[in-house]
């Protein structure tokens, strides 16, 4: 399935139930994170993963095959934290975030100062639907650095995705980003999105376009707050200004691939498969290893009626990412509801139950899925 699309974020990629505040910017530093000296690493746990690194420098679809030699190093040396932090932005990009969410953990265990590792820990764990202990994650480093900004930013955005009891905070730190920002145009831009992502999850679109408008204002190129400018019109309706928003976030970047799929999800909306599929089309060329866009021109041919594209475009993004969850579970979807194949339905439910994280909102359907194909 395709949602109701990505908000941009904008980042250079009682708190709600969370156990750390952040202190404000500007406050000391109350719990410093210093670097921790490891030991040289052994020339055997070195090779193995300098192997591994060159098999990611092959690009996405080669990731899979730096499972084994950053697994090896770190068995050779398991205080070799970078082939830890490397394992977990492989399993990411495969779609494995309880396997990445370990991953970092490990890695942040032995030196808790790889400010990397945490906002890639923290970004796993935001995909996995664990935002309060994303935010928490964040908000340990924001002890050690109040004026760390882009942390306080990906912060901000782990409260306001944390539910409804964490918005106040989040548009707290919404509006610390935007007075620490100063003069510096880039921040201003972010904390003015950040303002307007949390008023869109508070359903207060007016104020959230308000807030967009005076990022644009700034940044009349940003194609990311055009964006969003999309999303809160079609939030309200809109969907003829949302599209134009889409449309002229797609001409500022040509490569913007996010802003293509909300344009999809227009056309989806309106029951328009082929033009959405189109647009996908243009997507995948963009980006032709995004497993997600794969998925999504899956869903948009499928509804097109174009069985064998949509197929297609399943087994590519599965042959970028082998466990990909959404691959697996709409493969399962077409072989069962449209190919009447239900031992091909079940082995694609079965992978996908194994590859899913738990928080999955796709595992409740499969599993009464697998009770109808038993």
């Amino acid at each position: 399935m395709i949602s109701r699309r990505r908000l941009a974020l904008g980042l250079l990629l009682a708190l709600g139930g969370c156990a750390h505040k952040a202190p404000a910017p500007g406050a000391a530093a109350v719990n410093p994170i210093a670097p921790v000296a490891l030991p040289k690493t052994s020339p055997e746990a070195q090779a193995a993963f300098d192997e591994g690194v060159r098999a990611m420098k092959l690009g996405r679809r080669h990731y899979k095959d730096a499972i084994e030699p950053f697994t090896r190093a770190t068995r050779l040396d398991p205080r070799l934290y970078e082939a830890w932090h490397d394992l977990g932005i492989v399993h990411t990009a495969l779609g494995r975030l309880d396997a990445a969410i370990d991953d970092f953990k490990r890695a942040l265990d032995i030196q808790p100062g790889a400010r990397t590792t945490v906002l890639a820990y923290g970004e796993s764990l935001r995909r996995n639907h664990e935002q309060k202990k994303a935010a928490d994650l964040y908000a340990r480093w924001l002890t050690s650095d109040p004026g760390d900004f882009e942390m306080r930013a990906r912060y901000s955005q782990a409260l306001r995705e944390a539910g409804n009891d964490s918005l106040d905070a989040a548009l707290e730190e919404a509006r610390l980003l935007l007075v620490s920002a100063g003069g510096n145009v880039s921040h201003t831009v972010i904390a003015y999105n950040a303002l307007a992502l949390t008023y869109y999850k508070m359903g207060k679109f007016e104020l959230a376009e308000t807030a967009l408008h005076k990022a644009a204002d700034l940044d009349p190129k940003s194609a990311f707050v055009w964006n969003n400018l999309g999303l809160a019109a079609f939030e309200r309706g809109h969907d003829q200004e949302a599209f134009l928003d889409f449309q002229k976030a797609s001409e500022l970047d040509p490569k913007y691939v996010e802003a293509r799929l909300n344009k999809a999800v227009v056309y989806l909306d309106c029951g328009d498969y082929k033009r959405a599929r189109q647009d996908l089309e243009k997507a995948v060329e963009i980006d032709p290893n995004d497993p997600e866009s794969q998925v999504a021109l899956g869903v948009a041919a499928r509804g097109d009626g174009k069985l064998d594209q949509a197929r297609k475009a399943y087994e590519r993004a599965l042959d970028i990412a082998p466990d990909y969850p959404p691959a697996l579970y709409d493969l399962g979807i077409l072989y069962m509801d449209f190919d009447k194949a239900p031992a091909k339905a079940k082995e694609m439910f079965t992978r996908y139950l194994q590859a899913a994280g738990k928080n999955d909102a796709r595992r409740a359907d499969a599993d009464e899925r697998m009770k109808e194909l038993k």
